[in-house]
C-alpha cells in the first residue's frame, strides 16, 4: 500500500475538543460556525456553555462567531485574545476573551467587566511580585587531569570589557565600537592628568567626530551632538527571574563565553569561542551578548499545564575547533575505567529491580513526564558554526602513554574521517532557525522536534564539509569569502550614501578593501591548506615522529604578517635540508641510543630516507608559511586567543590557586631553543631591566638567559650554565642578579669573563628576592647530589 490510515480510539481528556464556548451574558445569543459553513451555523444562548469542534476538518479550521453589531468575527481558536463590541446603538458594551485552561481552549462572552479584569490580571496585566537578579563579572573553571598531572582545558565567562554608552531618549545605549576606544582613550588620558596635576580641562577634542567633557556631572559628549554619556560594562552573567501569582518570567545573558585546549602541541589553542565579525562591520556595531534567552510562562493554579508566552533563544556565530589529542585527554579525563565485579553486581540488581517493578508504577511514572504544555511563541534562533577538525593534536607527557579514544563509535568515525578525508579548517554550518507556534508539545516530543529539526539541517549541510577539505583548499570557503567581498563592496558605499558624501567615501574605500581582503586573503589561504596538506604527508613520509611534532608545533604558530610568514618558512626551508643530510649520521646514533642494534639499524633507514624528505618537506612548508603570512595580511577579522597560558604544576602534583606569573614563566621555558630545556623544573624568572624581551631564568639544573626574536618570535638562549659551573649560588646587588663563574669562560676573540650580570629594575626586586632564595636552595642541592656522587 502507498497511503495508510490510522484511526485511534481514545478517551476522552479535557482539550480534545477545539473549544469551549461560554455565554456568560445575561439575554445575548451568540451565532457561530464554521468558516464556509454558514448552512450548519449554531446560537448559543445567554448562560450557557457548549463545545465545538471542527465541522469538516479538511477546510480552514475557523470559527465564525456574531452577536449584536459585531458580525463574521473570525477567530482561529489557536492563540489568546480579547476584544469588546456593541451589541446595539447604545453603551450595552461586550466583551470576548480566548485563553486555556489546562489544555481547553475557552471562547468567553461577557457583559461583566470584572470578569474580564479578573482574566486579565491572571495573564500579561498581572503585577510582579518578586524579582531577582544575579550579576557575575564572570568567572573561570580549569580543568586539570591530576593522575598526569597537566591541565587539560580552561572554560571561562567573561565581561564585555568597558563599553560608553549616551542617552537617548530615557535610556542609556551602547556607543558604535570605533567612537568606544576613542572615548576610552580620552578618559584614560584625563584620569592620567588628574593624578599628575589634580587640575585637567575635562573638555577634550578627541577626533575631528568627537568632543567630550569628562569633567562635568554627568559626563557629556559634543560631538557629533550633544547627549550625555556613560561609563559603563555588561556582566559576564546576568539573570533576572521574575514572579508573581500566575507568571515566572525568566531572561538570561552570557557576553562571553570561551573553551580553551591548554595542551602543549594543541593544533586548536582555542575550541570554543564566539566568531569576532569583520572589522568593518565591528566598527559601526555595538557589543552583543554571545547568549540571550527570554522566557515567559503562564501558570494556573489546578492545572500541570503550562503555557509558554514566549521563549527565545539568541546564539551568535561560533568557531568549534577541535583535534584528536584533546578529544583523547577529555575521554581520558572523565572515564571511570573499567567497572569491577563489585559494580556490575549492583548495576544488574538495579536491572533486576526495573523487572520486578509494577507495570502501574511504570506507567504513571511516564504518563507524569509527558505531560503537554502550549507554546505561544518558541524560536532558536538560527546558528552558524564555523567547523575545524584535525586528527594531530595533543603531544604525549612524560612517561605517560597518550590516551586513546574508548569509544569504538568515535574512533570508528574518527579512523573513516582520516582515511576518506584530511583535516578541515574553518567550515561554515548555518543551520536555519528552529520556531513552534500556537501547539502542544510534551517534553520529549519538543525534543524529537528539535533532534529532527536540527539532524535535516546537518544532512543538508554536507557539502560544505566535503568541499571544505584542506587537500582541496576550501573552495567552499573561498567562494564565500568572495561572496562577502562583492556584497560589501555594493552594500558599504550605499550605506554611507545614505549618510552622507564623506561617509559614502568611507563606505567606498571599505567595500574596495573588503573585496581586496577576501579575494587575496580567500586564494591564499586555499594555496597555504593545499600545501600543508601535502607538506603534512611528505612529513610522515620520514618515519620520525619527532621531526613530525616539532614541525606541527612550528606550523600551528600562525605568522602575523608577510615578513614572519616568510622568514618562518625560510628558516623550516634551511633547516630541513640541514637536518636532512645530517640525519645520516645523527639518527643511527640516537637509534643505537635508545634501542641498541635494531635502533641503529632503523636509524640509518630514517636518515636515508630524511635526506630526500626533509628538504622537500621544507619546500612545502616555506610555500605554505609564505601564504599564511599573505592571507593574514589580508584578514579582515582579528584572531581569537587563549585566555590565559597553561597551568603550571609543580612535581608534587598538588594543583594550587592559578598564578599567572609562573605560568608565563613555565611557557617561555617549553619554548626556549625549541623546547630544549623542557625537562627542566622551572623556578622563577624576572624580566631584564624591565624588558619582557629578554628574561633570566632559573631551573633546578640551570640558569639561562634568553632573548626574544623580533620577526619570528623565538626564545633563543644568550647563555645558560648549569649549576656545576657556578662557584657560588646567584645572589642580588644593587645593580641586579650577580651569576659568578667558577673559571673564566673563554671566548674566541677576548679574554672572556668571569661570570654574568643581570639588571634588575626597582620594581622588580620584590621577585628577584624570591627568585634568588630558590636559586639558593637548588644549587645547593646540586652540590650535595655531585659529594655524594663522588663519594
Amino acid at each position: 500500500m502507498e497511503g495508510l490510515v490510522t484511526i485511534t480510539f481514545q478517551h476522552y481528556h479535557p482539550g480534545f475538543t477545539s473549544v469551549l464556548l461560554v455565554n456568560h451574558t445575561h439575554s445575548h445569543a451568540i451565532d457561530y460556525h464554521q468558516v464556509y459553513r454558514e448552512e450548519t451555523s449554531l446560537s448559543l444562548c445567554a448562560g450557557q456553555s457548549a463545545f465545538y469542534t471542527w465541522q469538516d476538518p479538511c477546510i480552514d479550521r475557523e470559527l465564525i462567531w456574531s452577536c449584536g453589531k459585531e458580525k463574521g468575527h473570525k477567530d482561529e481558536l489557536i492563540k489568546d485574545g480579547k476584544g469588546e463590541f456593541f451589541v446595539d446603538d447604545g453603551d450595552n458594551k461586550l466583551y470576548w476573551i480566548s485563553f486555556l485552561d489546562g489544555m481547553q481552549r475557552i471562547l468567553l462572552f461577557t457583559d461583566d467587566s470584572a470578569v474580564r479584569d479578573f482574566l486579565q490580571k491572571t495573564g500579561s496585566m498581572e503585577t510582579i511580585d518578586q524579582e531577582i537578579v544575579l550579576s557575575l563579572q564572570g568567572f573561570g573553571v580549569s580543568l586539570v587531569n591530576n593522575l598526569i598531572p597537566k591541565e587539560v582545558a580552561y572554560f571561562a565567562i567573561r565581561n564585555s570589557g568597558v563599553i560608553w554608552e549616551q542617552k537617548k531618549r530615557k535610556r542609556f545605549r551602547a556607543v558604535k565600537t570605533k567612537y568606544n576606544g576613542v572615548l576610552e582613550n580620552g578618559y584614560q588620558d584625563y584620569l592620567t592628568e588628574i593624578a599628575a596635576s589634580s587640575k585637567s580641562p575635562g573638555r577634550k577634542q578627541l577626533d575631528v567626530k568627537l568632543e567630550a567633557d569628562y569633567g562635568s556631572d554627568p559626563m557629556a559628549l559634543f560631538k557629533p551632538k550633544e547627549v550625555k554619556i556613560r561609563r559603563s560594562f555588561e556582566y559576564g552573567i546576568w539573570l533576572q527571574y521574575r514572579t508573581s501569582q500566575h507568571q515566572t518570567q525568566l531572561h538570561l545573558k552570557i557576553h562571553r563565553l570561551q573553551l580553551d585546549n591548554q595542551l602543549t602541541g594543541a593544533v586548536f589553542p582555542t575550541v570554543l569561542a564566539p566568531v569576532p565579525p569583520p572589522k568593518s562591520v565591528a566598527a559601526d556595531s555595538v557589543p552583543k551578548p554571545f547568549t540571550e534567552l527570554c522566557v515567559m510562562i503562564q501558570k494556573s493554579e489546578h492545572s500541570d499545564v503550562k503555557q509558554f508566552k514566549y521563549c527565545k533563544l539568541l546564539v551568535q556565530a561560533m568557531a568549534v575547533k577541535v583535534d584528536q589529542g584533546f578529544l583523547n585527554a577529555i575521554i581520558s579525563l572523565f572515564s571511570s575505567g573499567a567497572a569491577d565485579e563489585a559494580q556490575q553486581l549492583v548495576a544488574f540488581r538495579q536491572e533486576c529491580d526495573l523487572v520486578n517493578r509494577s507495570l502501574t508504577l511504570s506507567t504513571s511514572s511516564t504518563s507524569a513526564s509527558n505531560i503537554k504544555h502550549f507554546y505561544d511563541i518558541l524560536h532558536f534562533s538560527p546558528l552558524k558554526v564555523h567547523l575545524s577538525f584535525s586528527l594531530y593534536g595533543g603531544d604525549e607527557v612524560d612517561g605517560e602513554q597518550k590516551p586513546q579514544i574508548q569509544w569504538n563509535i568515535m574512533n570508528l568515525f574518527l579512523q573513516s574521517v582520516g582515511i576518506v578525508l584530511t583535516d578541515i579548517q574553518d567550515v561554515v554550518f548555518k543551520l536555519a532557525f528552529f520556531e513552534r507556534n500556537y501547539t502542544f508539545y510534551s517534553q520529549s516530543q519538543l525534543n524529537q522536534e528539535i533532534i529532527r529539526h536540527y539532524s535535516q539541517q546537518a544532512i543538508k549541510q554536507m557539502y560544505v564539509l566535503v568541499l571544505g577539505l584542506d587537500v582541496l583548499g576550501n573552495p567552499f570557503g573561498l567562494i564565500r569569502g568572495l561572496g562577502e567581498g562583492i556584497e560589501d563592496l555594493f552594500y558599504e558605499p550605499y550605506q554611507g550614501l545614505i549618510q552622507g558624501p564623506e561617509e559614502f567615501a568611507e563606505g567606498l574605500a571599505i567595500g574596495v578593501k573588503s573585496l581586496f581582503g577576501h579575494a587575496v586573503g580567500g586564494a591564499a589561504g586555499a594555496m597555504s591548506r593545499i600545501t600543508g596538506t601535502l607538506g603534512k604527508g611528505i612529513a610522515t613520509l620520514t618515519l620520525d615522529e619527532e621531526y613530525q611534532k616539532k614541525r606541527r608545533e612550528a606550523l600551528n604558530k600562525r605568522p602575523a604578517d608577510l615578513k614572519e610568514g616568510l622568514a618562518r618558512g625560510g628558516k623550516g626551508l634551511v633547516m630541513g635540508v640541514v637536518h636532512g643530510v645530517t640525519g645520516v649520521v645523527t639518527q643511527p646514533m640516537e637509534g643505537a641510543k635508545k634501542e641498541g642494534v635494531g635502533g641503529f639499524f632503523k636509524g640509518v633507514g630514517k636518515g636515508l630516507v630524511g635526506v630526500f624528505t626533509r628538504p622537500v618537506s621544507g619546500v612545502v612548508d616555506f610555500a605554505s608559511s609564505s601564504f599564511e603570512g599573505i592571507r593574514r595580511v589580508a584578514d579582515l577579522s582579528d584572531e581569537v586567543q587563549r585566555l590565559r597560558p597553561i597551568r603550571f604544576i609543580n612535581p608534587d602534583g598538588i594543583i594550587r590557586p592559578f598564578r599567572l606569573r609562573e605560568a608565563e614563566g613555565h611557557q617561555i621555558l617549553l619554548e626556549v631553543e625549541k623546547g630544549r630545556f623542557a625537562s627542566d623544573l622551572y623556578l622563577g624568572h624576572v624580566a631584564a631591566s624591565g624588558n619582557v624581551r629578554h628574561i633570566f631564568l632559573a631551573t633546578d639544573k640551570r640558569v639561562i638567559f634568553t632573548t626574544r626574536g623580533d620577526i619570528l618570535g623565538h626564545w633563543d638562549s644568550e647563555w645558560e650554565y648549569p649549576w656545576s659551573l657556578l662557584r657560588e649560588a646567584p645572589s642580588l646587588s644593587p645593580k641586579g642578579i650577580q651569576v659568578i663563574l667558577k673559571e673564566k669562560q673563554k671566548k674566541l676573540f677576548g679574554s672572556g669573563s668571569i661570570g654574568k650580570a643581570v639588571a634588575i629594575l626597582e620594581k622588580d626586586r620584590r621577585e628577584a628576592e624570591a627568585l634568588i632564595s630558590r636559586m639558593r636552595i637548588a644549587f645547593q642541592a646540586s652540590v650535595s647530589h655531585i659529594i655524594v656522587g663522588k663519594s
